[in-house]
């Protein structure tokens, strides 16, 4: 594990000038018990001085984007003013109450879409990997506020996930990759970051949370059981093992899905899924991301 400063709540300036230096800051909200999830990622390209929000809201009457209960993505966002600790940009704001811990999330569009909510993180962020040239951390968060859909109230009081990225991403990069995470609370939870080697989703990064104790993860599969005709998967397994040995073995039910596109590289099936096997039940969700020229799926 990398370690971890309050520096990495602020942008990450390049070492050097690179038009592909990106920086994101993900943030997911869900209602389970209605099938809603939601996401909000702004990513940065400070070389090339600008930046793109991708918003959106889901349930299971539609996964395209125009189908979906909202959507909407900005591309060529002029770079704002201040830091991410302290940020605005085209309706979202975030700000952080306390480092490496507690945000405030806010993002309006008229009557459209109003979200107001607050991150607290279960524990520390999870970092595989932390330093000026690149870096990444995950960290499970309860989540609470409200949304505001269409003229709808939808309270939100749950367990979700946030993530950091910084360093080169090419649009032209070839990825065939996963990124699955179940939150019990505070003393299980899991996420398994999988990438395609030689045919097979094998777990690269990712963490086991249970009674308490995290330990990284060294080993493992996803398997994707079930698909739709659309291509999306319905019923996914992950099989892992930790650096203490222990094993993750959880079947995953894809409840409502969202076809994004978040950058021209890279597309995902976004799926809120429900979890269940040894540790419990729990949601999170099961990301399946490809750049659109490895789609599978004919």
């Amino acid at each position: 594990m990398s370690e971890v400063t309050a520096g990495e709540d602020r942008f990450h300036r390049p070492p050097t000038r690179d038009p592909t230096w990106a920086e994101t800051a993900w943030f997911a909200f869900a209602a389970p018990e209605r099938g809603l999830a939601g996401t909000l990622y702004p990513l940065f390209r400070h070389d090339l001085g600008v930046c793109a929000l991708g918003v959106a809201v889901w349930d299971a009457s539609g996964h395209e984007p125009w189908h979906a209960r909202y959507a909407r993505r900005l591309w060529h966002v002029p770079i704002p003013d201040g830091d991410l600790d302290d940020l605005a940009i085209a309706g979202l704001s975030i700000r952080c109450l306390e480092p490496l811990s507690r945000y405030r999330v806010c993002y309006e569009d008229g009557d459209r879409l109003c979200v107001d909510l607050e991150y607290q993180g279960l524990f520390p962020p999870h970092a595989p990997l932390v330093s000026a040239k690149r870096g990444h951390l995950d960290q499970p968060c309860r989540v609470e506020g409200v949304v505001r859909l269409d003229g709808e109230e939808i309270p939100i009081d749950g367990f979700e996930m946030r993530d950091r990225s910084w360093g080169p991403r090419d649009d032209l990069r070839r990825t065939r990759a996963s990124y699955a995470y179940g939150i019990q609370g505070p003393e299980a939870s899991f996420l398994a970051s999988t990438t395609d080697i030689e045919g097979v989703e094998r777990v690269v990064m990712g963490f086991l949370v249970r009674d308490g104790e995290k330990q990284d993860l060294v080993s493992g599969t996803r398997e994707v059981l079930a698909r739709n005709a659309a291509g999306f998967p319905e019923q996914v397994r992950i099989e892992a093992t930790d650096r203490a040995g222990r094993g993750l073995a959880v079947e995953g039910r894809c409840v409502s899905r969202l076809a994004e596109q978040a950058t021209p590289g890279m597309f995902a099936w976004m799926s809120l899924t429900s979890w269940s096997g040894e540790g419990g039940a729990c949601h999170g969700e099961d990301q399946e991301v490809w750049s659109p020229d490895t789609w599978p799926i004919p």
